[in-house]
């Protein structure tokens, strides 16, 4: 029986960082680097409002979604993880109406994927709980405590914007780690 896990997208394996921080650089006249932006909090960080920020990606945001890279390893390790019958859903915040972008995108970077779900909300508790998830990876460090406190097991992905909260659960630097920590947590057995 296969073990259904829930892949969040962005910062976890579409690498939009830096076309974000190039974006709001130029539109806000900022000099920020990726490793700046240590809160998920874009608005804040920039001084934008949420009406500022959402006409800006508005304008902006299928540019991003289509020019952005992998995070380095995952398409291997999402594949290593098909290939062990895992079943992996990505579950992202984005607006269904980029569907089509993002499975273009998902297609030509060769990332393998049972499903896609597009929310257009960082609220993924039942969108976990309705697939089965027995397990998420995400970056979003609010996001991965809304998930564990609601009973889904969560891996916090380690980047700039979480590096500094505080986070009891489980927290990978790399697809390598998110891999050996799956295979270790759901009692498979790991790779010679």
């Amino acid at each position: 029986m296969p073990i259904n896990i829930g892949v969040d997208l962005d910062g976890t394996v579409a690498d939009n960082l830096p076309l974000l921080t190039e974006t709001l650089n130029a539109h806000c006249g900022k000099e920020l680097r990726c490793e700046d932006i240590t809160q998920y909090d874009l608005c804040g960080l920039y001084g934008l409002s949420e009406a500022e920020f959402y006409s800006l990606m508005g304008t902006k945001e299928q540019e991003i979604i289509s020019r952005c890279t992998l995070i380095p390893q995952a398409r291997e390790y999402l594949e290593f993880l098909v290939r062990d019958g895992y079943e992996v859903h990505i579950i992202t915040a984005r607006h269904p109406g980029y569907k089509q972008i993002t499975e273009r995108w998902l297609k030509e970077k060769g990332v393998p994927y049972s499903g896609l779900h597009l929310l257009n909300s960082h609220d993924k508790l039942d969108t976990c709980r309705d697939l089965g998830i027995s397990l998420m990876v995400e970056d979003n460090v609010h996001n991965a405590i809304q998930l564990e406190q609601g009973g889904v097991r969560t891996i916090l992905y380690t980047a700039p914007h979480n590096r500094d909260w505080p986070w009891n659960g489980l927290r990978c630097l790399t697809w390598q780690d998110i891999y050996l920590t799956l295979l270790r947590i759901s009692g498979r057995v790991l790779p010679s």
